[in-house]
């Protein structure tokens, strides 16, 4: 294990060498929702993490189809080249989802109020937001079960994974560049809910949200992570979708 982890070092260590001698990295960025990132360029090879869609890769080496990539935290390992592309490529996969769901069975929707739960629950993080999210129920993903949702012409996206009463993620992409300041103070305010929900003894408001949205953007690779009461609620810049990224996970 310490030799391995040595030789990825000495690996990392060269190649900001070589970026350093005026040989940069190729950027490329992540397409679908989620992608696996494996040990060796095939599908028999173990996962070592996974990405998501927007996140930013550099590209150290190819074996075509397959590509050898480097990840923000250094982290390095290998990603199906059709799954990857140019910011423009980024945008179209959103907006293919989001049109998609159209054509995808709509979830139940509860009326009555909402209790609430220990356990994450597609509910619980959605009650008194600023406006409904409608969602849908997509095909199961690598064994989970999955949920979309968007809003506002696609400034607020939502994607749940897991049993809708016990998720083992949840995600909210807010938009906060190239919008009105309207707008961003209303996608603060649904931000700020779900986080809320997430984290009921929270003592922030909408406008400390409204601060971080902007500061994280503004870091342009910006993040903050909270924790509380068994959950993980973090915050990632997506450059290429001028969003930030809310996650939720249990902790612990």
């Amino acid at each position: 294990m310490r030799i391995a982890r040595f030789l990825r070092l000495v690996t990392v260590f060269v190649l900001a060498g070589a970026c350093e001698q005026g040989e940069p990295y190729e950027t490329i960025y992540v397409v679908p929702t989620v992608l696996n990132v494996r040990k060796g360029p095939s599908v028999r090879h173990a996962v070592v993490t996974q990405v998501r869609r927007g996140q930013e890769l550099k590209i150290v080496s190819r074996q075509t189809p397959w590509l050898n990539v480097l990840l923000a935290n250094e982290t390095q390992g290998w990603v199906h080249g059709n799954y990857v592309g140019s910011p423009a490529d980024v945008r179209a996969g959103l907006d293919r989802d989001l049109k998609r769901r159209q054509g995808i069975s709509a979830r139940r929707r509860i009326s009555k109020p909402v209790r609430r739960s220990k356990e994450l629950t597609i509910d619980g993080l959605l009650a008194d937001l600023p406006g409904e999210i409608p969602t849908e129920i997509l095909p199961p993903l690598e064994g989970l079960n999955r949920v979309m949702g968007a809003t506002r012409e696609g400034q607020i996206v939502v994607e749940f994974w897991g049993d809708e009463d016990k998720l083992q993620k949840a995600m909210m992409m807010v938009m906060v560049l190239n919008v009105e300041d309207a707008d961003l103070n209303t996608n603060a305010l649904y931000a700020f809910g779900f986080v809320k929900n997430a984290l009921p003894g929270l003592k922030r408001d909408r406008e400390w949200m409204h601060q971080r949205l902007k500061e994280i953007s503004s870091r342009d690779t910006g993040t903050l992570e909270l924790q509380a009461k068994g959950r993980t609620v973090s915050f990632e810049f997506i450059k290429v979708l001028s969003s930030v990224r809310v996650t939720v996970e249990p902790s612990g």
